[in-house]
C-alpha cells in the first residue's frame, strides 16, 4: 500500500469503527465491547503492517485537496517504522487488558480515534500534515481523559492539557507559516524541498522557529516547564490510557521535533536551551516524584524524569555535533535518547496498567503493601518494568543511561573552544548522575511499598489474587521493549543508526565490527576500550574504561551472586539462632501499629531534609488522641514561579473586561478614544 492509501484507510477505519460501535451498542453492550475490541486489534495489526511500509517508503506521497486547500505531502516521520511497531504492540496489549474488565469499555471508544490519528501522524514528516495530525491527536487526547472518568479533578486536568495543547498548536502554526510561507515557498511544498531555501534564514530566526516547535511538541513530551499537566492528568486516567500517553505520545512528539530540526538545523543556542531544559526537567521531576505518595502521580513524575534525560540527550547530540563534528559522542547521545524512549514505552505501559489492579485497594503508598503475596505474577511483571527504568543491567534503562553519561565524559577535542564545553558538560553530567540515582530510589520506594512488606487490608474490596490471564498476557508482552534496548541492543542499534543516518555522522563506530579485532575501533584506542561480546550479532557495543566497569552482564552476575550469598547467610543464621525482628526506628520488638509502621514519607525524610531549600519545606505538628505526628508540605516551584503569575494576570484581565460590560455609555466612549489614540501612535511610530 502507498502512503496515500494508508492515510485514507485510517480515515475509513475510524468512521466504520465509530458507526459500527454505535449501531451495535443500540442492541447489545456486550456486542459493542466485542466489536470495539476486535476493531482495535485489527488497527494494531494494521500498524504492525504499516511499519514495513514506513521503513521501505522512499518517495513522498501527495493528497490533492480542492482549492484553496494546499496539497498534503506524505512522508514518514523520523523513526516512524519503529513507533508504528511500538504502537501496534501497546494497542494490542490494551485490548487484552480491557478484555479482563468489561467496565473499561469506554476506554476503547476514547482510544480508537487516537489510534487512527497516530496512523496518519506517522506519515506527516514532510509538511503541513504535521500540524493537522498533531492537532487531532491533541484533541482526542483531551477526550481520552475526560470521557473515561467523570469528576471535577479529571475535567480540570483535561482543561489544562487542552489549553497547553492549543498553545502549542498555535506555536507550531506560527513556526510552519514562518518556515513555509516566506520567500515564495508555498504551503504545498514539503520540508524536503525547502532544505536549500531555508538556508537564508538567520541563526536567530532558526532558533526562534525551533523554540516554537519545541513548545508545540514539548507539551506532550513533558518538556520543562510545560510539564504541569502530566502529574495532574495521568493519575486520573485509566492505567492503559496513561501508559499510552506516557510511553507512546511522548516518543511521537520527539519525532516531530526531529522532523523539523532536520530541515532548520538550528545552531548552538538551540542546543544549549534543549540541554538546559532537559537537565532542569529531569532533576526537578525526580525530586518531586520521590516525595509524592499517590501511586500514579509517582509514575507521572518518573515519566518526566526519563523525558528530561531524553531532552538532555537531544541537546547533547546537537551541541556535540556543532562543537566537534564527526565525533562519536554525538552519535552515542542520540542513541541514548532512542533507547530510553523505547524502554520507557514498554516499561511504563506495564507499570501504569498494573495500577488498574492495585488502585482497588488504595491510591497512596501507605494504604498498599504486601500485594506480592496475593498477586505474584503481577508483582513479577511490575518488577521487570521497575528494574528496566531504574537502570539495572542488562536491561535497556541501564544501556540508555550509560550511553548518555558516556557521551558526556568523552573528550570532544583539545582546543580552547572545547574547554568551556567540557566544563559545562561535566556540571550537567553530575546533575544527571544525581537524577539517575534519585530515579532508582523512586522506583525502589514505589515497588517496595506496594508489593512488599505487610499485607494491608481494605474495606473497599477483598483481595482476589492475580488478575486474569488476558491481563497477564497484556503485561508480559511489552517486556520485549526493555529487552530490545538491553540485551538486544547490539541488533537494535545498527538498525536505528541506519534509519537515523541523516542525523548522525559516525554510525559505524558505536557498533564495533568485531570483538577480537581491537583495531576495528582505532578512533577510541586513545581512551582504551572494553568491548562487550554479543554472540550471533554482527557487531558489539563498546564501553570506555573510564567507568571502571566492563561487561554489564558481569554486573548482573555479581548482583545475583551477592544476593544469593546474602540469602544463604540468612538461612544459615536462622538455623543456628533465633532471629529477633526489630521495628525500623524503635530499637526493639513492638507490636505493629500505625505509630510504629515505617511509612512512605519516613522513607524519604532524609532526602526531604537534604533538599529542603529546594522544596521550601514546611512542617506542621498534629496532636491526636493516639499520638503526635508531623505533616510536611512542599512548594511546587514550577507552578508557583511560572503559572501562578499567569493565572493572576489572566484573572486581572478577566476582571477588567467584565468591568467594560457595565452598560455606561461614557465608559465605552472613553475606551474607544483610548484605543484610537494608541492605534494612531503605533501607526506614526511604525511609519517613522
Amino acid at each position: 500500500m502507498t502512503s496515500v492509501a494508508w492515510c485514507v484507510g485510517w480515515l475509513f477505519y475510524l468512521l466504520v469503527a465509530l458507526i459500527g460501535a454505535g449501531l451495535i451498542d443500540w442492541r447489545s453492550s456486550k456486542g459493542s465491547r466485542t466489536w470495539l475490541a476486535v476493531w482495535m486489534a485489527g488497527g494494531a495489526l494494521a500498524l504492525a503492517l504499516m511499519a514495513r511500509t514506513l521503513a521501505l517508503s522512499a518517495r513522498p506521497g501527495l493528497i490533492h485537496l480542492p482549492p484553496p486547500w494546499p496539497e498534503l505531502v506524505l512522508r514518514s516521520v523520523p523513526l516512524g517504522s519503529l513507533w508504528s511497531a511500538v504502537a501496534a504492540l501497546l494497542f494490542l496489549m490494551t485490548v487484552l487488558i480491557t478484555l479482563s474488565d468489561p467496565r473499561q469499555r469506554r476506554i476503547l471508544y476514547a482510544l480508537l480515534p487516537l489510534q487512527a490519528g497516530i496512523g496518519i501522524y506517522l506519515w506527516s514528516g514532510d509538511g503541513l500534515l504535521l500540524l493537522l495530525s498533531w492537532e487531532f491527536i491533541s484533541a482526542v487526547s483531551y477526550l481520552g481523559i475526560i470521557t473515561t472518568r467523570r469528576s471535577r479533578i479529571v475535567w480540570n486536568a483535561g482543561w489544562v492539557l487542552l489549553a497547553l495543547s492549543e498553545l502549542g498548536g498555535m506555536a507550531l502554526l506560527v513556526a510552519l507559516v514562518w518556515l513555509l510561507g516566506g520567500h515564495g515557498i508555498g504551503l504545498n511544498d514539503g520540508f524536503s524541498q525547502m532544505a536549500v531555501q531555508v538556508s537564508h534564514l538567520s541563526a536567530a530566526a532558526k532558533t526562534t522557529i525551533m523554540l516554537l516547535v519545541l513548545l508545540a511538541f514539548g507539551v506532550k513530551a513533558g518538556l520543562f516547564p510545560v510539564l504541569i499537566w502530566m502529574p495532574m492528568a495521568e493519575p486520573q486516567a485509566p492505567g492503559v490510557v496513561a501508559g499510552i500517553f506516557s510511553g507512546l505520545l511522548t516518543a511521537l512528539a520527539i519525532s516531530g521535533i526531529l522532523a523539523v530540526d532536520q530541515v532548520v538545523h538550528a545552531g548552538l543556542v538551540w542546543a544549549i536551551i534543549v540541554l538546559l531544559l532537559g537537565v532542569l526537567g529531569a532533576v526537578t521531576s525526580a525530586l518531586y516524584g520521590i516525595l509524592s505518595r499517590h501511586v500514579k502521580q509517582i509514575l507521572a513524575y518518573s515519566t518526566l524524569e526519563v523525558l528530561g534525560l531524553v531532552f538532555s540527550a537531544l541537546g547533547l547530540w546537537s551541541l556535540e555535533s556543532i562543537v566537534s563534528p564527526h565525533n562519536v559522542a554525538a552519535t552515542m547521545a542520540l542513541d541514548a535518547a532512542v533507547i530510553l524512549l523505547v524502554v520507557h514505552a514498554g516499561a511504563k505501559f506495564v507499570l501504569f496498567s498494573a495500577t488498574d489492579y492495585s488502585e482497588r485497594f488504595g491510591h497512596t503508598l501507605d494504604r498498599l503493601g504486601g500485594l506480592v503475596h496475593k498477586a505474584p505474577w503481577l508483582s513479577l511483571f511490575t518488577l521487570g518494568g521497575v528494574l528496566a527504568l531504574a537502570g539495572i543491567p542488562p536491561l535497556g534503562g541501564f544501556v540508555g543511561e550509560w550511553l548518555l553519561l558516556e557521551a558526556i565524559i568523552k573528550p570532544l577535542g583539545v582546543g580552547r573552544a572545547q574547554e568551556p564545553v567540557h566544563l559545562a558538560l561535566l556540571v550537567a553530567g553530575a546533575i544527571l548522575a544525581l537524577t539517575t540515582a534519585l530515579g532508582a530510589t523512586l522506583y525502589l520506594r514505589w515497588f517496595a511499598f506496594i508489593f512488599l512488606g505487610r499485607l494491608h487490608q481494605t474495606d473497599r474490596e477483598p483481595l482476589t489474587g492475580d488478575p486474569g490471564v488476558w491481563m497477564r498476557m497484556g503485561l508480559a508482552l511489552p517486556w520485549v521493549l526493555p529487552i530490545l534496548g538491553g540485551p538486544g541492543v547490539v541488533w537494535f542499534l545498527p538498525w536505528a543508526n541506519r534509519v537515523l543516518v541523516s542525523f548522525i555522522s559516525t554510525p559505524k563506530i558505536v557498533i564495533a565490527p568485531s570483538f577480537v579485532n581491537i583495531n576495528s575501533a582505532l578512533g577510541l584506542s586513545k581512551l582504551g576500550i572494553n568491548l562487550v561480546p554479543a554472540p550471533g550479532a554482527q557487531g558489539t557495543v563498546f564501553y570506555p574504561q573510564a567507568f571502571l566497569v566492563g561487561d554489564p552482564y558481569v554486573l548482573l552476575l555479581m548482583g545475583v551472586l551477592l544476593g544469593g550469598a546474602v540469602a544463604l547467610f540468612r538461612r544459615w543464621a536462622r538455623r543456628r539462632t533465633r532471629v529477633r525482628y526489630v521495628m525500623p526506628w524503635t530499637g526493639g520488638a513492638e507490636p505493629f501499629s500505625a505509630r510504629t509502621s515505617y511509612t512512605a514519607e519516613g522513607f524519604v525524610h532524609p532526602l526531604r531534609l537534604a533538599f529542603q531549600r529546594f522544596y521550601g519545606l514546611k512542617r506542621n505538628r498534629h496532636d491526636t488522641e493516639g499520638g503526635r505526628f508531623y505533616r510536611h508540605t512542599i512548594v511546587y516551584r514550577v507552578e508557583e514561579t511560572f503559572y501562578r503569575p499567569i493565572l493572576s494576570a489572566g484573572a486581572w484581565v478577566a476582571g477588567s473586561l467584565r468591568k467594560i460590560q457595565s452598560g455606561q455609555l461614557t465608559q465605552y466612549l472613553a475606551y474607544l478614544w483610548i484605543f484610537l489614540i494608541v492605534g494612531l501612535l503605533v501607526a506614526i511610530l511604525a511609519k517613522g
